[in-house]
């Protein structure tokens, strides 16, 4: 059953008992004063019964004790603690001190009662309405800017002998626990215990190898991959004799091992004439096959074991990253974020723009009328998405290295309806011949027609007889032409000099730790950044509002001696202390509430 929040204030409320003095323009003042309208208890009444179980812990109060958590970045126990030692906290939670608002599992279990209810943004939609009932946000059509931002992920990224040792781990302590035994013991029964891991250990570390020695470094790896293969084994004969959550469990760490054996090494079949080509060691019989560590890095590579969400990512050619890469949409108005998405860290960062915008427009129940984004955002393909949704995307034209002195802006295009079927060179010359590509672009090649051409040695690069030049004409050639001209007029350099917008909205979520992922998994790694969102919505309303608000007659500055900020003192009342209170002198002075606390009274009347 839904506990609700009592609307007579408590005697010993904290800002009754202390003379508290919180700054108006704080974010504690604000979440106090805006608490009870940013979660009122309907918001959360489709979550629980009506009549059945218990009263919980008002939903609502958990509501505000969660975005003091992501203000604060604290684990769940420092934020239960908080709730009750932090008075700026108590405040805002309308609690006495000393008393915390609940126990650690009561707010993991709240977490988990709004995935179940696929209600997860529900916080996060919550400062949107309120910012549409402070009048921030506006109705009608939207723009909506589009941009990303690395994460770096909680898993630990290990190099390939670590990372299968890891996940030999994990799927050691499946197996184990499926049989009822401790790892070690079901480890040292199998031969396999060299690979239990500990945080303080490392199988590379611990190895005795000559790392400078290329057949002692294969001897090892050959070891390594033998153990795992035969984990493997292991793994597939216990599967079919698991039911329920253990036989998924053991499942989804083979997956993860034979990924991890797949993408990393390089396994091929023993010499045809018996020997061994990379000398003897454990495994290392004339028919075992040869291993290898793969060059290069694998597409989609799996950099860790203990999260296998992260990939390997790059924000430009010099800033790389491992991990995930978040993605916000935000209202250039409002300068509200609207949506929010994480995605795979190697992910391109225009994968899945189409499908945000429309999030945003079932969100707010508005339609988004343009789309902005940085070059990104610009290519032809993710262009062509938007054009055939008949949506308006402004980015502007990624850049192109010219690798000639005539580039190919300077080329006339010779156009029927939406193709091209001509080129014209600045010498003079034009040409229909073209080979077609696969992804429906087009290569026009000028042939002899370069040789006697007076601009050759700036057109056709140098050192190669006989060349010509080429200009490849991109698939969507028609809408990249018509997005260089938008971008080139007064018009496209406005619009786009709207997208820093979404700029300040990323400097709002770093400065709330979003730049480091606190959970393992992009599904959590989404709660975060949905739960950021959320904090950074909420200050940047209140604070509008209090940009807003008339200056009054009596607005101006503190006297002397009163400091930046106006000193309510609260009305007192004697009275007699409570039996139990009886040790206190009789001259004590309490302050009596009448409706609501008289400190938020003076707060909520303070001058902005």
């Amino acid at each position: 059953m839904q506990g609700k929040r009592k609307k007579q204030a408590a005697l010993f409320d904290v800002g009754n008992v202390f003379d508290l003095e919180l700054d108006p323009g704080s974010f504690h003042a604000q979440l106090a004063l805006a608490g009870p309208a940013l979660f009122p208890e309907t918001a959360f009444a489709d979550l629980y019964s009506d009549r059945l179980g218990r009263p919980s812990v008002p939903p609502s109060e958990l509501a505000l004790l969660l975005l003091l958590q992501y203000h604060a970045g604290v684990s769940d126990q420092e934020a239960v603690e908080r709730s009750a030692y932090d008075l700026r906290w108590c405040a805002v939670l309308r609690r006495p001190a000393g008393k915390p608002l609940c126990a650690r599992t009561t707010l993991i279990l709240f977490r988990a009662r709004l995935a179940l209810h696929e209600a997860s943004d529900r916080l996060f939609d919550r400062t949107l309405q309120y910012a549409r009932e402070t009048g921030l946000l506006k109705a009608g059509a939207l723009r909506v800017l589009l941009d990303t931002k690395p994460i770096v992920g909680r898993g630990a990224v290990e190099d390939t002998y670590n990372l299968l040792a890891r996940s030999m781990d994990r799927l050691l302590r499946a197996l184990a626990g499926a049989a009822g035994q401790t790892t070690a013991t079901w480890a040292a029964e199998h031969e396999l215990a060299e690979y239990v891991r500990r945080r303080e250990r490392s199988l590379k570390g611990e190895a005795v190898v000559d790392w400078t020695d290329a057949a002692d470094r294969r001897r090892f790896l050959r070891t390594v991959v033998g153990a795992a293969r035969r984990l493997l084994a292991l793994a597939a004969a216990q599967v079919p004799q698991l039911s329920g959550a253990a036989a998924r469990a053991v499942q989804a760490e083979v997956e993860l091992l034979t990924a991890l054996l797949t993408q990393d090494v390089v396994e091929t079949p023993p010499p045809s004439d018996g020997s061994s080509g990379s000398g003897g060691g454990s495994g290392g019989g004339s028919d075992a096959p040869q291993v290898e560590l793969r060059d290069g890095t694998a597409k989609d590579r799996i950099p860790s074991a203990t999260d296998s969400d992260q990939r390997h990512g790059h924000k430009s050619a010099s800033r790389k990253f491992t991990g995930h890469k978040g993605r916000i949409a935000v209202e250039p108005e409002s300068q509200l974020i609207v949506d929010v998405e994480v995605l795979a860290g190697n992910a391109g960062d225009a994968a899945g723009a189409l499908a945000q915008v429309e999030r945003v427009e079932e969100r707010l129940g508005q339609e988004v009328a343009e789309t902005v984004g940085d070059c990104a955002f610009g290519g032809g393909a993710t262009r062509q998405e938007f054009a055939d949704a008949g949506r308006e995307l402004r980015a502007k034209v990624p850049d192109t290295p010219d690798r000639w002195e005539i580039p190919k802006q300077r080329f006339t295009l010779l156009w029927e309806g939406e193709g091209v079927t001509g080129v014209s060179c600045p010498g003079g010359h034009t040409t229909r011949e073209y080979t077609a590509k696969k992804d429906g672009g087009r290569v026009f090649t000028f042939g002899k027609e370069c040789r006697r051409c007076p601009l050759r040695h700036k057109c056709v690069q140098s050192g190669k007889t006989g060349a010509s030049r080429t200009l490849q004409i991109h698939p969507q050639e028609a809408l990249l032409a018509a997005a260089r001209e938008y971008q080139a007029s007064p018009e496209g350099q406005a619009t786009l000099r709207r997208r820093v917008g979404v700029e300040h909205a990323l400097a709002r979520l770093a400065a709330l730790g979003m730049g480091q992922a606190r959970y393992r998994g992009r599904k959590q790694t989404q709660w975060q950044l949905c739960m950021c969102a959320a904090v950074a919505n909420f200050r940047w309303t209140e604070n509008w509002r209090r940009r807003q608000r008339p200056a009054g007659p009596s607005d101006g500055p503190n006297p002397p001696g009163e400091g930046d900020r106006q000193r309510f003192w609260p009305l007192q009342r004697r009275c007699w202390p409570p039996r139990w209170h009886r040790p206190l002198p009789r001259y004590s002075t309490w302050m009596v509430p009448s409706g609501t606390s008289t400190w938020l009274g003076r707060l909520s009347a303070a001058p902005f």
